[in-house]
């Protein structure tokens, strides 16, 4: 999958809540006030001489020798676990 084939995804809670990778392709701001939270850090590892892909929690969750490709493991990565949420909140709810 190419960087220009992983959609662009925003999932909607019934409540209105959105989620997903930011993007500026989407100008969500145009839908009202956001709340942005890092999912995750890409850092270079000069001892392993690979970048390494470090989610909310500072777990190492990915690493490669290109950066592009971590940027797109992040976007497909993060694209599915928000789905995953999305599901498990709907089938479950508070």
């Amino acid at each position: 999958m190419t960087e220009s084939t992983i959609p662009e995804v925003i999932h909607f809670l019934p409540a209105g809540t959105g989620a997903g990778l930011y993007t500026e392709a989407i100008d969500l701001q145009q839908i009202g006030c956001l709340e942005v939270t890092r999912a995750s850090q890409i850092e270079f590892n000069d001892d392993t001489q690979q970048w390494d892909v470090f989610d909310f929690t500072g777990n190492a969750v990915f690493s490669h020798p290109s950066r592009e490709a971590c940027l797109r493991w992040e976007r497909q990565h993060f694209n599915e676990v928000t789905q995953s949420e999305q599901l498990e909140t709907l089938n479950h709810p508070n």
